[in-house]
């Protein structure tokens, strides 16, 4: 019994965890905060790095259109 009781004070002893972003208080089960709505204890993945594949088809498709219009020009010449 006396581990119980010595249990139940210690969780009442800890402070309430709060919101990273807003500093609200959070209850043990929530992931999300509910007035900010940032991840309270959910990690965010990272958003992938589609800048430098776009600029690389944008260049490949450009490159392509050149080779296509001096064939052409070629062809009509």
């Amino acid at each position: 019994m006396s581990t119980q009781a010595s249990a139940a004070s210690q969780t009442e002893a800890l402070p309430p965890e709060l919101c990273p972003l807003c500093q609200a208080p959070l209850s043990p089960e929530q992931s999300w905060c509910l007035r900010c709505g940032a991840a309270a204890r959910t990690r965010l993945a990272a958003q992938p790095k589609w800048k430098a594949l776009v600029v690389a088809l944008a260049l490949v498709v450009v490159l392509s259109l050149g080779v296509l219009a001096a064939a052409l020009v070629k062809l009509a010449g």
